[in-house]
């Protein structure tokens, strides 16, 4: 599988911060340098606005909001409805769950997302 070096260990943190923290360091490193962040914390801030602005810009548009519907309805089931690239761009994280491979948004992404998209729950 291509995305198995981005699976992490799942715990009650879901944030961004702690999200990134459990990444391979090797990945994490590649990532600080194309985003041009000196530690983690810009990392996040980085990652989350990037997010948002790409949200607000297509937000109007039903693929986008079937798509984030489908993503929130299927996080932590074994359902895996995020692409390779939000895998990638860390606005989902991998992580094994019984026999299967889940995901979860991080906090801050999720609540765009449902900010954006006014979706209650």
């Amino acid at each position: 599988m291509k995305h198995e070096k981005y699976i992490i260990i799942k715990d009650d943190n879901t944030d961004m911060v702690s999200s990134l923290k459990k990444i391979d360091k090797n990945i994490i490193k590649e990532a600080m340098k194309e985003h041009d962040a000196n530690d983690i914390e810009e990392l996040a801030e980085e990652i989350i606005s990037m997010f948002e602005i790409t949200l607000q810009v297509s937000k109007d548009d039903i693929f986008t909001q079937m798509f984030f519907n489908n993503l929130l309805d299927n996080e932590n089931t074994d359902i895996l409805a995020p692409y390779g690239s939000d895998i990638e761009d860390f606005f989902v994280f991998l992580y094994e769950k019984d026999n299967y491979l889940s995901y979860y948004i991080p906090d801050e992404i999720k609540e765009i997302i449902k900010k954006e998209l006014d979706i209650e729950n």
